[in-house]
């Protein structure tokens, strides 16, 4: 039985791939560059200076969120011949994505919260290391949800090309 053709092409598959290659490759470099926060901040909170938590956690969570989207960039195009991609993986991605974007959007709502009380306590360095971080999980937060808009985007101009059309579908016994 023929379940149907889940295939959706790519408009320009050579920048496809050559957007998968940068992506990769800046993320290798964005992922070393923001170990230095990631350490500096666990050092710091583990000297007993609370104003690193916003580098310990938001710094963990930003490199969390290169490889959650390089991850999904890459998985949303395995099994592609590369003029393809699979309706149900970029679902699948798409899924992904939507709930980072959710755990982003908390995590910025609790540093917010954090450097606010902070600051009422009366330190104002945490809302300089929140705000930092807070940049960094910021532009992942908008850069997620362009995605999923340009997806949704996509997928409502996506014509699914019925069985019949594809030529003749031959069963087992006629050949």
């Amino acid at each position: 039985m023929h379940t149907g053709d889940d295939r959706i092409p790519l408009v320009d598959p050579t920048a496809a791939r050559r957007g998968v290659r940068r992506s990769v490759t800046i993320s290798a470099f964005l992922l070393l560059g923001l170990t230095g926060f990631t350490a500096s901040g666990t050092a710091m909170v583990r000297t007993g200076e609370i104003r690193g938590l916003p580098f310990a956690i938001g710094g963990a969570l930003t490199q969390l969120s290169i490889v959650v989207l390089v991850g999904s960039i890459l998985y949303s195009r395995a099994g592609s011949d590369g003029t393809f991609i699979s309706q149900a993986r970029r679902t699948r991605t798409n899924r992904i994505l939507k709930a980072h974007s959710w755990l982003l959007l908390v995590a910025l709502v609790a540093l917010g919260s954090f450097a606010l009380v902070r600051l009422l306590l009366g330190d104002p360095w945490t809302l300089v290391t929140s705000a930092i971080v807070g940049a960094f999980l910021t532009l992942f937060y908008l850069g997620i949800v362009r995605i999923l808009a340009a997806s949704q985007r996509s997928n409502d101009q996506v014509v699914v090309v019925p069985p019949a059309s594809r030529g003749p579908q031959f069963t087992a016994d006629e050949h």
